[in-house]
């Protein structure tokens, strides 16, 4: 088993990948350490997620013709 040298943004995906399920699998067995080192490692998966997903959308067309409510 490796031991984690690095910080996670450092780290290439497929390895990232591999190192979050070591240590979950780690902090399944009941390993307080493990149980850290695989949530920091898996929150740096969903922060990888979330931005490239952030780079494909376009932005939302604003709608500032008239707002959604009438004052009489």
């Amino acid at each position: 088993m490796s031991e984690f040298s690095t910080t996670p943004a450092a780290l290439q995906d497929q390895e990232l990948q591999s190192l979050a399920t070591e240590w979950r699998m780690r902090a399944m067995q009941g390993d307080q350490l493990a149980h850290r080192m695989a949530r920091a490692l898996e929150a740096e998966q969903r922060r990888r997620i979330r931005d490239s997903g952030l780079q494909i959308l376009a932005p939302a067309a604003s709608r500032a013709s008239s707002p959604w409510w009438k004052f009489w």
